[in-house]
């Protein structure tokens, strides 16, 4: 009669398996969340970009994106009414991951006027992102103030 379990043979099987799978699996799981990061991260520039573009409308104030590339952070703020030369933070500073860096920018800050929610005369701002693997994206901001992202 037979007792009731696994034999070591059966598990060892298993457990071999198990390794091979995830020893297969291990580079597409990688590259799968390094591009989800990256993805995420174009994404929420992009949001933020719009997140100003609105305040600077519906708040009647200038509204800017402030990048510091090395230190891989942005913030968003708002022009001080009293003063013009000063600028109020709006929300906390954001830090880029450890996989995605912004390359370039065509200027920085990234400036919304007031009421109109359009940037300063020109022409378009972009923000180059980028992975270590190469993926990389352009978050373009319009003179009009339009948003759009272009992955290349």
């Amino acid at each position: 009669m037979r007792e009731r379990g696994f034999t070591m043979t059966e598990l060892m099987i298993t457990l071999a398996i198990i390794f091979t799978l995830s020893a297969v699996s291990a580079p597409f799981l990688s590259r799968w969340v390094t591009n989800t990061r990256f993805t995420s991260t174009t994404n929420a520039l992009t949001s933020t970009l719009q997140l100003a573009r609105i305040k600077a409308i519906t708040q009647n104030a200038s509204v800017r994106l402030l990048f510091d590339i090395p230190e891989r952070t942005y913030q968003l703020q708002q022009r001080v009414t009293m003063n013009p030369d000063r600028w109020q933070d709006l929300d906390k500073v954001k830090k880029l991951p450890a996989d995605v860096q912004i390359v370039s920018i065509t200027s920085n800050p990234i400036v919304f006027q007031s009421g109109r929610g359009s940037t300063p005369v020109g022409g378009n701002s972009t923000i180059r992102v980028e992975t270590p693997q190469g993926r990389r994206a352009d978050v373009v901001v319009a003179q009009t103030g339009r948003v759009r992202v272009e992955r290349f």
